[in-house]
């Protein structure tokens, strides 16, 4: 019975997948997978890696955890009509998503190379939410972070795994929900604290001083966002050992070739 930790996924399930394989990942032999948000955006396959997650989580509930990244509270907020869709939809890869969602819809074409008239994204979220009803209420109910117990039976010490970071000095449930889904240099320059923090949002090239071959290490931190959202890799890590399983992003494409009628 293995634990293993990834972080985002960012739509490319191919990728994802051979990750699995290569560790030979198996719920029903007792392994847990937690995932620590942005399972969605910039890749061309974010649907298939949110639904299939969805659906493995309800059948080993007691061996897959989701945890929610800001590219999922982007979604819901896109979904419920809120939010900054041309922040979303134009700079941070919403519209791989959407396109995913909609198939061969033709209102799939509204979402290449622009940002959709508000019309058209009514009609496409309408037309998701129809289709895919338990969306919402899925991401949306989301936690923000998880804390795992120490497990005598490991070795391995009690650990905070939140997407992007915590605010250093302010307790855990006074947390600001925007610090948990997007901080990054206030976080990973200055938290000194005891408890071990795995986290991810900012890809390892990116953290100070990376070595350059697997997860980023700093006193009680831990980072593993292998950078598949900007198309490097995705990064599964074995806890609590660290051992690393990475699998580059061989191809780069911007969504799955959908025939649009």
């Amino acid at each position: 019975m293995a634990t293993y930790l990834v972080s985002d996924i960012h739509g490319q399930n191919q990728a994802f997948q051979k990750a699995l394989r290569d560790v030979s990942f198996s719920p029903q032999a007792g392994d847990r997978l937690f995932v620590l948000g942005d399972m969605i955006d910039r890749g061309p396959e974010s649907k298939e890696v949110l639904l299939d997650l969805l659906t493995l989580r309800q059948t080993y509930p007691n061996q897959i955890y989701l945890i929610k990244g800001n590219h999922e509270q982007m979604l819901v907020d896109w979904l419920s009509g809120n939010g900054n869709p041309e922040l979303y939809l134009r700079y941070n890869g919403g519209d791989a998503t959407i396109r995913s969602f909609l198939e061969n819809h033709p209102l799939r074409r509204a979402f290449l190379n622009r940002v959709p008239s508000l019309q058209e994204q009514e009609e496409a979220r309408q037309f998701i939410l129809s289709r895919y009803p338990a969306i919402l209420p899925a991401l949306s109910s989301l936690p923000l972070y998880i804390e795992l117990p120490a497990d005598p039976r490991t070795g391995a010490p009690a650990a905070l795994l939140v997407h992007a970071g915590i605010r250093p000095g302010v307790p855990l449930q006074e947390q600001n929900p925007h610090d948990l889904l997007w901080i990054r240099e206030p976080f990973y320059q200055n938290y000194d604290g005891e408890l071990p923090v795995i986290f991810g949002h900012t890809p390892v090239p990116g953290l100070p001083q990376y070595a350059g071959s697997g997860p980023w290490r700093r006193d009680n931190m831990v980072g593993i966002d292998g950078g598949a959202g900007y198309w490097r890799g995705v990064m599964l890590v074995e806890w609590p050992s660290l051992q690393t399983t990475f699998v580059p992003i061989r191809e780069r494409q911007s969504s799955p070739h959908v025939r649009v009628y």
